[in-house]
């Protein structure tokens, strides 16, 4: 599944509640054929085009991880922290079109009562209804954050677009969206360790026959007699094939 994807949906989902019913919703950019609607027929629409992807700076930092459990307890994955990105949508609104020569004023009137709805909603919320996410959004269980009207002079949403898209500038609003993607956990983990056996074995002290080199080191000094050196087993807990028939002995500390 794909994030802009769902959020596109989203959206959809999100207009439908708001705008007047037998409006529609464009995801395609705006292009000259649009004005001529005046000659022809069609119903209002709203055109919402992605125009800018940033990637968001609120994520958690990189140790942010957390542990993904089975029913029993047992740790199968670590889930890194979701990332955010900032979507920004280019939205115009297009008037139903009439049998004839229209008057531009009203019809730009028309075209503001379409737009006023999206100012309305982002003054009243700042997230999408939980009922309007789809697909990864919706798994997610995260919010996914809208604003719209942004004072933002570095930004180049709406900068140079008229002359590309082949019409005159017109009224627009520039909608961001904040949206969540969760990473893929991480679940190629080592082997959990069942359990660890502590023995004790007895080295020879200062002045034995046995071999001197080996108890260098093992007794304080002025001290005799032996002394006791501890061994660390670890068993590991494979994830098939037969269990071992006794304690692996790991390297003498």
């Amino acid at each position: 599944m794909s994030m802009l994807r769902d959020v596109d949906l989203s959206l959809a989902n999100w207009f439908e509640r708001m705008l007047p019913p037998g409006t529609g919703v464009r995801f395609d950019a705006p292009c000259a054929d649009w004005q001529q609607r005046g000659r022809g027929s069609g119903a209002a629409f709203l055109s919402v085009f992605l125009c800018e992807v940033n990637r968001d700076g609120r994520e958690l930092p990189p140790s942010g991880w957390s542990e993904v459990r089975n029913d029993d307890g047992r740790l199968v994955g670590r889930q890194a922290a979701p990332r955010y990105y900032r979507l920004g949508y280019l939205v115009t609104a297009w008037a139903a079109a009439a049998g004839g020569d229209q008057d531009a004023s009203r019809r730009t009137i028309e075209e503001h009562e379409l737009l006023g709805p999206l100012i309305d909603a982002c003054t009243n919320t700042d997230s999408l209804e939980d009922d309007d996410l789809t697909g990864t959004l919706a798994e997610a269980g995260l919010p996914t954050f809208v604003r719209c009207a942004i004072h933002d002079p570095g930004s180049s949403a709406a900068q140079g677009m008229w002359s590309g898209f082949g019409i005159a500038p017109r009224a627009h609003l520039v909608l961001e969206v904040v949206a969540p993607v969760v990473p893929l956990p991480v679940t190629d983990l080592a082997p959990p360790v069942r359990e660890i056996v502590l023995d004790a074995s007895q080295l020879p002290g200062p002045g034995s026959s046995a071999d001197p080199a080996a108890a260098i080191g093992s007794a304080p000094a002025g001290t005799g007699g032996a002394v006791r050196r501890w061994e660390r087993s670890t068993i590991i807990e494979r994830a098939a094939g037969p269990r071992p028939s006794g304690p692996a002995t790991g390297p003498r500390g």
